[in-house]
Parts: C-alpha cells; structure tokens; sequence
C-alpha cells in the first residue's frame, strides 16, 4: 500500500479546471488524495474520455464552491451531513441504482448497513443519493512509547486533551471539534443549546496550552520516517491507518462516544455528462477497483467483499492497524447532520477557540 501527496493550490486548481475548461469529459470533486488515480486512468482508456480531478480540503468549502458554482461539477463525494444540504438544496440528483451493475446493496460491508439503516431512522437516507465510496470513524492516536500513556486515553478519552502537559493536536474542524468539547459535558451535537456549544468552546479553550496544535492533514507529512510530533492527535480513522503503516510508534483507539461518517458518489444536479457520471461510479464499484482504491487510500471499503480481502494482508493483521480499519465497537456514537443553524454556532464559536 502507498500514499501519494502532493502539494496543490485547491484555489487554483478550481479556477483553472472550472474557468478554462480543459476539455474534461467528466469533472470529479472530492477530497485531496482521496482517489486512485490509476483506476482513474483505467477508466479513462476504457471509455476513450478525460476526467478532470477537483480537490478540496473540508466539506465546508465543497459547499461554498457548488453553491457557487453548481453546473462546474458531475461527481461530487461529499461526506454524510453535506451531502444531506446537498440534497436539500436540490444540488444533487437521487441515486438511480438501476444504472449501478457492479455492485448492489447487498454487496455493502454488514456494519455499514447497520449504521445507515441508524441514519435513515434519523432522517436521512445516504442510499437514495449516494454510491458509498469509503466510511470511518475519527479518534485519538498517540505515541505508544510513552509510558502509561495507552492507559490514559482508554480511561480518559477525549479528556487527554485536556492535559497540557502532552504535546496534542486537535484537528481544525468545527464540527469535530465540538463533537468532542460536547462530549466531554455529556452532550451531543444533535442535542447542542447555545449554552451547551458555550461550554464545549470554554473547554476547548482551556485544552489549549504550548503544546496544543490545531491542525489537520499536515500531520501525515509530518509523521513520515517515523517521528512522532505529538503524544496525542486527533485524526481520522484512514490517516491513522497510512501513519500507522508508516510509524511504529503510534497506536489509534477510538473513545467510547465518537463520530461515524459515510462519504458518497453523488450525482450533481447540474452535470453535463450524467450517463458518463454513472458509468465512472459503476466502474468504480468494481471489485478490483474498490481492492485497488482501499490499498492507496487506507480508508475502509464499502464492499464486504473487498474488506474481507483486504484483513487478509499481512499489513492489517497488526491490531494496532485493524482498529483503525475497522468501523465497529463504538458503544456510542453519532452521525453528524445537515443544521444551518448549528453550524453557524459551531463555526463562531471555533473561530474563538482558534484565536483565544
């Protein structure tokens, strides 16, 4: 397995692709070195086309730019809760899972299942506007080589972060963020009042020391030949399964409440290729194609199948590894959902944590 990164302007990216025009077929949006690009490639000869790649760096500003600019996009994959205001806004299309051949329903990982069936009883239905693409957890990894520090996080949790006198790095996201100052006072963000987001933003604040960093996927780079700039970080479940891979000194566990996310294949609203679109998620259903995506990208797959094939590789067997890839054993946890109201209360009150 390998990951690539490279270094892009997501600004310019954007506007070169988008205002140019480079003679794309099909305009893909999604996460930075989210995607195979081989498989990508294989598509590309199969078909004869060209498929432009949009990267952005938070669902929040994938947001802004469709707003903006809703006819420049054919595939996005957004994750859960923007792909909920998404479908709200009329932005993308209902999933016509006629067109899917290689893969079905039936074909999704058992756990998975149980959590949208969770999500769908909530109120939303990831299914009828998505292909999934990959899923996860978020949670904390830490430095394996420091005495006693394994059984700290599994006593304590998201509360280690409190402690200032480890180097920790909380990761610059609101929404992530506050899903953990809210759970520290027993709260979610489901459930939040302005009172409760108050609180969760006074913690936050105090968790911040001269050994606090906010961050976010700087800490792959970071990590790389196995140095270990923090004792604690926040992470998503698919980094920590690339930095694990790559450092020995770092185990991942995931606190009793978390976040489960799902990202998804949907189908924009405004796409000037739609048969194409489907052609590329269906291509990308494929067995080998998902295999081959879950090798690159460390995230766990969506086919039961290609999971089972994957914890057949050496790599994974290492326990440090499979609690990462694996999305199970969480007691509690919560799917973040599409609340404009929420969100613009979590995102002032992360602008005074960043800036306290």
């Amino acid at each position: 397995m390998k990951k690539i990164f490279i270094a892009l302007s997501i600004v310019v990216t954007t506007l070169v692709l988008v205002a140019c025009n480079i003679n794309y077929d099909l305009i893909i949006y999604l996460p930075n070195d989210y995607m195979n690009e081989d498989v990508v490639k294989s598509f590309e000869q199969e078909y004869g086309v060209k498929v432009g790649i949009i990267n952005f760096n938070s669902n929040e500003v994938a947001l802004k730019q469709i707003k903006e600019n809703p006819s420049s996009y054919d595939i996005i994959i957004p994750s859960d809760y923007a792909m909920e205001e998404l479908a709200d806004l009329d932005l993308i299309d209902v999933i016509d899972w006629s067109k899917i051949e290689n893969m079905s329903k039936a074909d999704l990982t058992t756990d998975m299942v149980t959590y949208l069936e969770e999500l769908k009883t909530d109120g939303f239905d990831v299914l009828s506007y998505s292909i999934p693409y990959f899923w996860g957890s978020i949670g904390l990894m830490y430095d394996n080589t420091v005495a006693g520090l394994e059984t700290r996080v599994e006593a304590e949790g998201w509360d280690i972060l409190a402690d200032q006198s480890l180097k920790t790095m909380l990761y610059d996201s609101s929404r992530d963020s506050f899903m953990i100052g809210l759970a520290h006072g027993g709260k979610t963000l489901s459930e939040a009042t302005q009172s409760d987001i108050d609180a969760a933003r006074d913690w936050l604040i105090s968790t911040k020391g001269p050994n606090t960093s906010i961050k976010s996927d700087q800490i792959l780079d970071e990590t790389i030949g196995g140095s270990t700039p923090y004792d604690v970080a926040v992470v998503y479940s698919g980094d920590a399964t690339y930095i694990l891979q790559e450092n020995e000194s770092y185990s991942y566990h995931i606190p009793e409440f978390s976040n489960v996310w799902i990202d998804g294949m949907t189908v924009a609203k405004n796409s000037q290729n739609k048969d194409l679109a489907y052609k590329f998620m269906d291509w990308f259903s494929l067995f080998d194609n998902q295999l081959e995506n879950t090798f690159e990208i460390a995230y766990t797959p969506v086919r039961q199948d290609v999971l089972e094939e994957v914890l057949l590789d050496e790599y994974y067997l290492d326990p440090r590894v499979r609690e990462t890839f694996l999305v199970e054993g969480i007691v509690d946890f919560e799917f973040f959902r599409y609340d404009q109201d929420l969100f613009l209360m979590i995102d002032n009150a992360w602008i005074d944590v960043k800036t306290n």
